[in-house]
């Protein structure tokens, strides 16, 4: 069984969002761990709800960015966000209610989840991110040229 953890194949390259990440799995590989050494349901349940309360966090600034930056594929991202929520929600129900769900299937719910999310939303929205970076970089390069007398204004 492959250990859940950071990898630069999860990096999106921005800071924050990768800094958010690295914490989401950090909290997640704590849930794991708790789980394998049967820590006492107190104890599970206080690390499984700092998991969804972070997990809320992260998706709440993923959200103002899009929103700031105009993000055009912010509903489907949002709805997205939705729906792990309410996964997570489930899975949190599923947990209480049972006791019996094995570290395995705590792993591969939370890996899928996390890291399907990390690689495919989070990966677009990082890619949007720099082209708009990018375009904003050389605006500024051509508004500075033509400042300086570099470059004839267009007409």
């Amino acid at each position: 069984m492959t250990p859940l953890q950071w990898s630069d194949e999860l990096s999106v390259g921005v800071p924050l969002i990768d800094q958010q990440h690295k914490e989401l799995i950090r909290i997640a590989v704590m849930t794991l761990d708790a789980m394998k050494r049967n820590d006492g349901r107190e104890y599970i349940d206080t690390v499984i709800n700092k998991l969804r309360e972070y997990t809320v966090f992260h998706f709440r600034y993923e959200e103002e960015l899009m929103e700031d930056m105009s993000f055009p594929e912010r509903a489907e991202h949002e709805q997205e966000h939705i729906r792990l929520k309410n996964e997570v929600k489930q899975f949190q129900r599923e947990l209480y209610l049972r006791n019996d769900l094995s570290p395995q299937t705590i792993r591969e719910f939370v890996k899928d989840w996390l890291i399907t999310h990390i690689l495919t939303f989070d990966r677009n929205l990082a890619k949007f991110i720099h082209e708009r970076e990018a375009e904003d970089e050389a605006t500024k390069t051509n508004k500075s040229q033509n400042d300086n007398g570099d470059v004839p204004p267009q007409e």
